[in-house]
């Protein structure tokens, strides 16, 4: 549902945004939003964030990320005593055993010294190792220890729990339909020019 522009205020405190470049939902979708959001109680800011912001689409994209992060690094940290990068690093060996810190800063986004720190501490805990190479670290392989592996499969019954509960309100074809429309845009990221 692309909402934001034609919304009506949550109440006279909502902040007015330009909403130019926002698109415009139905009448019938605003007044189902505009109901949901009444009775969540949602405030002022977060109303006009999530739905009179002319950035509407990565404003939600952006809450319901950190809506899903936030609680579950929250309890890595504290079940495992894990920052979230490094997490992250057990998180992508788990995927893909065998890559670099270099590959996995240039997957997740996170700075490369943030990483390579996660790293050290990582093999110090024994969570995983470095294959040894006559390169720099950064160049050489990681891989998943005995011990990040039994980590990494406690961890992810909870990662997929969150998400089900997240998708709760959606029928199968609506999340379909929402991967589908979420690789749409992922996939053309990468079919644009590099800004180097």
């Amino acid at each position: 549902m692309a909402l934001s522009k034609g919304m009506p205020r949550a109440s006279p405190r909502t902040a007015e945004v330009s909403t130019r470049r926002a698109f415009r939902p139905s009448r019938g979708q605003a007044q189902i939003v505009e109901a949901r959001v009444e009775a969540s109680r949602l405030d002022a800011l977060t109303y006009a964030r999530l739905w009179r912001n002319p950035c509407g689409f990565a404003a939600r994209f952006n809450y319901l990320a950190l809506r899903y992060n936030l609680p579950l690094y929250d309890w890595v940290r504290r079940r495992f005593g894990l920052s979230r990068p490094e997490f992250v690093v057990i998180y992508s060996l788990a995927l893909v055993d065998g890559v670099t810190a270099s590959e996995i800063a240039t997957s997740t986004a996170f700075p490369k010294n943030t990483l390579g720190r996660a790293v050290q501490r990582l093999v110090r805990l024994g969570l995983i190792r470095r294959q040894e190479s006559a390169d720099d670290r950064r160049t050489q392989p990681l891989s998943l220890t005995a011990a990040g592996k039994a980590l990494v499969e406690e961890a992810m019954p909870h990662f997929v729990r969150f998400e089900e509960e997240m998708l709760a309100p959606l029928t199968l074809v609506e999340r379909e339909t929402l991967s589908l429309l979420l690789a749409k845009v992922v996939l053309a990221l990468f079919s644009r020019p590099s800004e180097d």
